[in-house]
Order: structure tokens, then C-alpha cells, then sequence
């Protein structure tokens, strides 16, 4: 059987529809025929296709000219295939993985630019999450009954059964995918499906809150489904809309690391063209989130480096360059733009100038070329003391954790329902003698916000979901650290006894820093969380404002090269 021969799109807004031809058994050979069309053409109609792609080994065909051309494609997809195939009448679909010549990059950079018209385009998206099992049967039966009905609020609450199974769906692989977000937020029309099963979004909504916007569900809601009935928050330029994306999707997945920018094109608005240059894969990672670095500089500044709270291993790109491909919690209150709404409690600092960040491009003894970012700032103090790294394996294991945090100081003992906790279940040997001895002396309500990092909220009652997860995204594979100034911060796992902690003018957190051997520095961690209450003049909404305090300490500025 002969493989499946791709043409050339011949217009910037051509694409390949996939008519899928009917049959009565869900069983028979997929037979489609593939289409050229251009987007342009008002008469156009199609569906579009929302999948995750699984397993590349395990592949099926569909058949083409009477069954003597085929072409692979996942199982997956030919799941969703065979359950979309018609008994009657031709289906005609948008597919990615048939769609677009996957090997042909050209083609691929190309199709990723114009991916929010296509997906904009299309009559609706149906939204494939795998096979049905006999708890995804029961939930499609509700969501069923709620599309049924006229109000979909007046019906009774979904039961416990209901609120459990949808825990269980956002567990599917769909719900983690960085794709998926451009392509449920540009169609007013998804529709959600498990096997045959299927549902509108509108039925999953009305589930997962219940009424009156009450949500029911535990766990927060996955960012995809969020945005199927709500756009991205905008903000001033295409950057600052990309820096905010980049952080919202960071527990997203992705196959190919630079997909985890490249996917985000169709959310930034009105500028999105000024990512089209970004999108290449004929380059390699490291080349692409250097471009990313430097498309976000102009307008983030040094904004950036809190986006490296731990450092990458890639060994073609420097140290302050951050790693998109790392799914792991960083600072909400970095992520949203300079601009804040009249009485926020949100500290946003000043964006600085373009020229105050320019980098230089040198070489080094063996002519290798590396990109070096040079800073000012103040030395603040060194580490002597590191304590071991906090790692949860979920949300349970870190509420674990953090009671027997919590039963290591009689400060905190009484900010925590401690019953389930033995008296000799204490974090005593992972912190250290001297990072204990720090942290007993200070009251339990400040200590609990400096371990969130939410200093701003010293009076905050949390709910013990809440104080969880706050817990959580501030500890990940991070260390207590004890300076040879007497204070405590939170750095991330890689930060080493002798390391320097230093404030740079245009930063928004303190940095931790280990010196080369050439004079130049290591960028070990950009968002060091320092529990201080000595520097209330430089503190904003409890955050620490790195230009005011190295306006106060010129005697001490120096340069600092980080590569």
C-alpha cells in the first residue's frame, strides 16, 4: 500500500480539510479524501478537531483512494475518527496530525500563525478526551440532562458521584496540553466528548459550579476550561499578554518544548503578528527561548529574571534565559502588568528603559559565543546555611508536610488543625539547628506569610485549601536559606552555602548568584523570597523593591555580568 503524498499549500490562508467519508460500522477502515481549501472561501464549512495526540509508537491507518493509499496517524486520533464517522453522509474535519505535513516545518511554522483563523473558522471544535469508561458513561449522562434542559441552572446541584467523575475527566491528558488553549478559546462552540459520547461546554460548566457560580469541584479548574467561556486577560503590548500566558500555562505540557510558546500565539490579541519572526522550528530549543528572552526584554526588563526561580542544564543558553519547558510553580504577583487597577494591594514595579539592558554578545577562551546580560546592583548578604529541599509529590503530600512544619514551632502551632500530627513529627532535621533557631523567633502570623510568600497579607485567613496550595507553589524543590546577616529567604534548590544574594536596580526580587572563575556570574535563582522586617522602607504591599533600596546603598553598587 502506498503512502499518503502531500502537496504544497499553495496561499498564506490554504489549508487541508479531511472529508470523512460514512459507514455503519464503527469498526470498517477510516476512507477520507483530502481537500485543499482557503480560508477566505465564505461558502467554507468544517469542524475542528481538539485531541491530544499520545503515544507516537502506536499508530493506525486511514485509507485514501479507495483503500490504496494510507496514511498513519496516533490511535487516538483514529479513536476520535471512528467515533465522528457518520453512518450517511460525509463529516468533514479540521485534524492537525492530517491537515498539516508534519514533517515539513516550513509548513508547520506557517499553520501555527494562522491557527486562531482556522480554529476561529470552523462551525465548532469538538473536543475528543479519550475513550468512555463506566464513570465517564455516568458523568455524560448528567451533562446530557443539563444540555436538555431550557435553564441549565434549574435543575438540582450535581451530586457527590457527579462532582467525583468530573474530578476524574480533568485528569485526562486533554486538560494538560498547551495546544489545546488557542484551540477551545476561538470558537464559540465546543463540544466535549468521551467516546460517543458527547457534551457542550456550556453542561460542563453548569457542573463544575454548580449554581450561582459556586464552584464544586476541589481542585482548581483546569486553564483550558476556563478558557472555553472566558478570553485571556489582556494587558498594554503583545509581551507583557505573552508573559502573562507563559506563567498561566506553566503546568502545561507539550510534546516539543518550543511548543510551549509557539502554542500561545493565538492568545496574546491584537499584536500577535510580532510573535510570527518566533515561530521557527528549524531551531533548536535553546535558540528559540533565547528569542523569547529577547523579544520579552525591551518591555519586561529585568522583570525576567524572576521567571528563573530555578536554573535550567541547558548547556547552549545562559544563565538568566528561562526555561519554558519547566513545569514548576513561580510568583503570581511578577506576571501581570505595571498598570494596576486603583486600590490593588498588588506592588508592581516601573518598567525600565530599553537601554539600561542591553546585551553583549562575547566570546570566551575557546571563541564560543555566549550572550552576557549586565546588571547593577548591591551585594546583600551570602549564604551559610541551606536546608534540605522541600519536594511534594501532590497537594496531599504537601499538606502533610506542612503540618509537621507547622508542629516544629509553637508559633505556628496554633494557625493549624495539628490532631493527625504525632508530637515528634517535626521538620527539625530538615531545616537545620540554625535555620531553626531563626524561624522560632518570629510571631506564627508572619511566619506563615513569609513561608507562602505572602508578606502583604499578614492578617489573611486562609482556607486550609487555600493555605495548601499557597504553601505548595512557594516551597516546590526550593530551600530555606539562613544569611550571614542573620535573615531567612526562600531560593530555589540549586542555591549553595556561599552563594551571594545581590539586588539589582530593575529587578523585581533578589537574585542568588555563584561567581566564575572569569569574573562573570551564574544567575543561581531570580526570585529569592527574603523574610525581612528590616527594610520596611523598601517594601511595598509586602514586596521587596530592588531599586529603592540600591537608590539607598551607592556606595555599594557594582556591576554584575551574569551569563
Amino acid at each position: 500500500m502506498l503512502p499518503y503524498q502531500y502537496h504544497i499549500l499553495e496561499h498564506h490562508d490554504s489549508i487541508r480539510v479531511v472529508v470523512l467519508h460514512p459507514s455503519s460500522h464503527i469498526s470498517d477502515p477510516l476512507v477520507c479524501t483530502i481537500r485543499h481549501v482557503r480560508l477566505s472561501d465564505a461558502s467554507l464549512k468544517y469542524e475542528a478537531l481538539s485531541y491530544t495526540w499520545g503515544d507516537a509508537t502506536h499508530q493506525k491507518a486511514i485509507h485514501f483512494n479507495d483503500g490504496s493509499i494510507e496514511l498513519r496517524i496516533g490511535t487516538n486520533c483514529h479513536n476520535a475518527l471512528q467515533h465522528l464517522r457518520q453512518k450517511d453522509h460525509d463529516r468533514v474535519l479540521w485534524v492537525d496530525a492530517i491537515s498539516i505535513d508534519q514533517k515539513n516545518l516550513t509548513e508547520r511554522a506557517s499553520q501555527v500563525r494562522i491557527m486562531d483563523k482556522i480554529f476561529r473558522s470552523a462551525s465548532g471544535v469538538t473536543v475528543y478526551l479519550g475513550e468512555e469508561t463506566a464513570g465517564s458513561h455516568t458523568l455524560f449522562k448528567e451533562l446530557a440532562e443539563v444540555d436538555l434542559a431550557q435553564d441549565g441552572y434549574g435543575g438540582p446541584p450535581p451530586n457527590d458521584t457527579t462532582i467525583r467523575e468530573l474530578e476524574i475527566l480533568f485528569q485526562r491528558s486533554w486538560f494538560q496540553r498547551v495546544w489545546v488553549l488557542q484551540e477551545v478559546s476561538m470558537n464559540d462552540s465546543v463540544t466535549f466528548m468521551c467516546g460517543s459520547a458527547g457534551a457542550s461546554s456550556n453542561a460542563v460548566y453548569v457542573c463544575v459550579f454548580g449554581h450561582f457560580d459556586t464552584r464544586l469541584t476541589k481542585n482548581f479548574q483546569p486553564l483550558a476550561l476556563y478558557l472555553v467561556y472566558r478570553p485571556p486577560q489582556r494587558f498594554s503590548t503583545p509581551q507583557f499578554n505573552l508573559w502573562h500566558l507563559v506563567f498561566e500555562s506553566r503546568m502545561c505540557s507539550a510534546t516539543d518544548p518550543r511548543d510551549r510558546v509557539f502554542a500561545l500565539r493565538s492568545l496574546i490579541g491584537p499584536g500577535q503578528t510580532e510573535m510570527d519572526s518566533l515561530i521557527n522550528y528549524l531551531k533548536s530549543v535553546e535558540e528559540i527561548f533565547i528569542e523569547v528572552a529577547m523579544f520579552l526584554l525591551p518591555v519586561i526588563g529585568l522583570r525576567i529574571l524572576t521567571a528563573v526561580r530555578h536554573p535550567h542544564e541547558k548547556m547552549d543558553m545562559p544563565s538568566w534565559i528561562p526555561d519554558w519547558s519547566q513545569n514548576l510553580p513561580l510568583s503570581a504577583v511578577f506576571f501581570f502588568d505595571e498598570s494596576c487597577e486603583p486600590g490593588s494591594i498588588q506592588y508592581l514595579p516601573t518598567r525600565k528603559p530599553l537601554n539600561e539592558h542591553q546585551i553583549r554578545r562575547v566570546l570566551d577562551r575557546e571563541n564560543n559565543p555566549h550572550f552576557e546580560l549586565p546588571v547593577k546592583g548591591c551585594r546583600y548578604a551570602e549564604v551559610v546555611y541551606k536546608s534540605e529541599m522541600f519536594s511534594f509529590a501532590n497537594s496531599d503530600d504537601a499538606e502533610v508536610q506542612m503540618k509537621k512544619l507547622y508542629n516544629s514551632f509553637d508559633s505556628l502551632r496554633v494557625l493549624a488543625d495539628l490532631e493527625d500530627i504525632e508530637d515528634s513529627c517535626t521538620m527539625y532535621e530538615q531545616l537545620g539547628q540554625e535555620i531553626v533557631d531563626a524561624m522560632s523567633l518570629f510571631d506564627g502570623g508572619v511566619l506563615q506569610a513569609y513561608l507562602v510568600r505572602e508578606a502583604h497579607r499578614l492578617f489573611k485567613t486562609y482556607s486550609d485549601v487555600e493555605l495548601v496550595h499557597h504553601f505548595f507553589n512557594s516551597l516546590q524543590l526550593c530551600r530555606v536559606i539562613l544569611m550571614d546577616n542573620g535573615e531567612l529567604a526562600i531560593v530555589g534548590r540549586s542555591v549553595h552555602e556561599g552563594d551571594v544574594v545581590c539586588v539589582f536596580s530593575g529587578a523585581d526580587s533578589p537574585c542568588a548568584l555563584r561567581s566564575n572563575e572569569n569574573g562573570t556570574w551564574t544567575l543561581v535563582s531570580g526570585d529569592c523570597f527574603i523574610f525581612t522586617e528590616s527594610f520596611k522602607p523598601y517594601m511595598s504591599a509586602g514586596e521587596f523593591m530592588c531599586d529603592d533600596y540600591v537608590a539607598h546603598h551607592q556606595d555599594r553598587l557594582e556591576e554584575f555580568k551574569l551569563r
